[in-house]
Parts: C-alpha cells; structure tokens; sequence
C-alpha cells in the first residue's frame, strides 16, 4: 500500500518543530525579500538547516509571487527510485500542517516521458522539506508536487523539462512556481568556494545551463542540486522565461565563524 502522507523526517533537526516558534523564524526571514516581490517562472534556493540558509532561502522565496502551485525539483540524497522520481504521496506533513498535492499536475507530470513514480527517494530527504514552511507561511492554500533529480545527460535534462514545462500549461492557466532545491561547493574554504560558486553562477546568471554543467564537472564545484537547477532552468525556459538574477550569495563560515570548511549557498529566480 503506498503511504498518503510524507511525515517529516527533520523537523527537530535542520529547523524547529515547534509550531510558533517555526513561524516566528519565517517571518523573520521573509520580512527581508532579497529584492522587490516580482511574478517569476522559477526559483533557486538552498537546503540546509535554517541556521545555516534559512534567511537565503526566506529572502528569496519572499521575493518572488507563491502562486497556487509549486513545483520543487531537488537533489537525489537518498536511495531508490529512478533519474526523475516523482512523489506520490497525496499530503506533505510539516509542523505548520499538512501541505496538499495538487494531484492533477501530478497525473500530467507522471505522463511525461523519463519521469516515473517513486516515494523511496523521498522518505527521508530533506531538500524538499526545508523549503515546504516557507511556501506554507507565503501562501497557506498552496499546493505542491515534488521531484527529486539525479544526474542525466543534458539532452535527458531538457527532454525531461520540456515534458514538465506541458504539463504545467496543461493545467489551468499553468500558473506554477518551479523551485529548485539545492546548496553549491561543500567541505572547501571560504574563499574557494565564493571563488568557485561564482564560476557556476556567472553561468546560472547568464543563462547558460550547458555552461553551468560543464564548469561544475571541468572545476570540481560541489553543487549538489546541478541537475536539479539545470531541469528548473530548461522548463522555465520552455514556459517563456528570459533571464536570470542572482539574488543572494554566502556561505556557512558566516554563520558558524568556522571559514575553513563551509557549504555555499545561493538564491536566484528566473523571470
């Protein structure tokens, strides 16, 4: 029997459980958009503990519209399920209540070609998670879908988007956020990793998802949703998007002091 609802796995841990105080520390966060609110295709954020990159993650979710749907696309840390591995549980669980599956984008993305079904990949992730309060906090009648994303060949990538980006328009009026989940460099110093983040997001900015592929993979940039963010970027651009601003950039090392050994982390929304 598949499981209907997506308890939380890391609530108490990457950020509070607790009901008031979660919504406290979103509101701290979104009170500070990273720019004016502006209607946009896509967006990316991180995933760490909120610690870490809730402000990033706040900030650009508040400069963006949350409209009635989101799309997340995350990296693939967990085992089971395929490339594309499309949720099927009919509610995510955070502490702030139950977030809904908008179930007919649901059955139009599970007909696209590459995607399949799969609650494994999903059971215990976090990338997906962490960013579920925010979009609850922005927009209480928001409903979602997630995929979680693997490593594929570019053609695959766009493939794929291209089959996201229809079924979004098969929708009424098609108005879905996209968001894409995912940290930059992991485990290098601070100024390495601004150094090489911004090779990717020089190529994330100028809207060449091939270029930000081949850095990461040429540079050894530890971005850990690349495929995520690339598949974000092709079904933005398949849906009309036309460019790319980098909203905020940072890493761990501001926070824990500690600059030897940081994660990076990224915001941008694609319009």
């Amino acid at each position: 029997m598949t499981e209907t609802i997506r308890h939380t796995a890391v609530a108490g841990h990457f950020y509070t459980s607790v009901p008031g105080k979660l919504r406290d520390e979103i509101a701290s966060y979104v009170s500070n958009p990273a720019a004016p609110k502006a209607k946009a295709y896509g967006v990316l954020v991180p995933h760490a503990g909120y610690m870490y990159s809730g402000a990033v993650c706040g900030h650009a979710l508040a400069s963006v519209e949350i409209p009635g749907t989101a799309l997340i696309l995350h990296t693939k840390h967990q085992l089971g399920g395929g490339t594309f591995s499309l949720a099927a549980f009919r509610e995510w669980e955070t502490p702030l209540g139950k977030v809904h599956v908008d179930e007919k984008l649901e059955t139009a993305l599970a007909n696209v070609d590459g995607i399949d079904i799969s609650n494994f990949p999903h059971f215990q992730e976090h990338a997906a998670e962490v960013v579920l309060p925010f979009l609850q906090f922005l927009n209480p009648a928001v409903k979602v879908c997630v995929i979680s994303v693997s490593h594929a060949p570019t053609e695959t990538v766009q493939a794929v988007a291209a089959g996201i980006a229809s079924a979004i328009l098969s929708q009424d009026g098609g108005d879905t956020l996209i968001v894409a989940s995912s940290d930059m460099n992991h485990y290098e110093d601070h100024e390495t990793t601004l150094a090489k983040d911004k090779l990717a997001l020089d190529k994330l900015v100028a809207y060449d998802t091939q270029g930000m592929i081949d850095v990461c993979f040429a540079r050894d940039i530890s971005m850990c949703g690349l495929h995520a963010t690339a598949l974000m970027l092709e079904a933005c651009k398949s849906l009309g998007a036309g460019k790319v601003e980098l909203l905020e950039h940072t890493t761990s090392g501001e926070v824990s002091g500690d600059m030897h050994q940081v994660v990076g982390y990224a915001s941008a929304r694609v319009l």
